[in-house]
């Protein structure tokens, strides 16, 4: 979560705690006003009644939310990118485009779109490698959508193709 606030303060205490979390020290502001302000970004803060407890929770439920990864489209196979080309582009009732869009620079798989997506790709013939990354990203991370982008970052333990 990224929150941006602007606040008029006399001092700002930030300390570093572990696993990422940071405790802020605000005086010389009201409570009101920054609640206000982190309310007209949607989120709602409350007052810690413990040291280490969450005080800012966002309102949307998290199935809302698409989780998902962009790479580079250097993990798939020449055959694979024009086979997500072709898949991309049925546009029939029912065609794969439903699942698989065409970015211009790389393609968006909509993983939930199918109860076994990767067998729906084997199914189509793409390659090994790219089911590989996609099992393992769907595994580790818990993706429901990936972005494999010509300007992607390269993931650094899986295969890449130079064609």
């Amino acid at each position: 979560m990224k929150l941006s606030l602007t606040v008029e303060a006399d001092a700002v205490s930030v300390l570093a705690l572990n696993m990422g979390r940071i405790s802020v020290d605000i005086n010389g502001i009201e409570l009101t006003s920054l609640i206000d302000a982190v309310c007209e970004n949607g989120y709602s803060l409350r007052v810690a009644d413990e040291p280490g407890m969450q005080v800012t929770e966002d309102p949307l439920p998290p199935v809302s939310r698409f989780n998902g990864i962009q790479c580079s489209t250097a993990h798939i196979t020449e055959a694979d990118n024009t086979l997500l080309f072709t898949l991309s582009h049925q546009h029939e009732d029912s065609g794969d485009s439903e699942w698989i869009s065409c970015t211009g620079s790389g393609y968006l798989i909509y993983l939930d779109a199918w109860q076994y997506p990767v067998l729906q790709l084997k199914k189509r013939g793409l390659s090994k490698a790219c089911r590989r990354l996609i099992v393992t990203l769907i595994r580790r991370y818990a993706i429901r959508i990936i972005h494999l982008d010509a300007c992607g970052e390269v993931l650094p333990v899986f295969a890449t193709f130079d064609w």
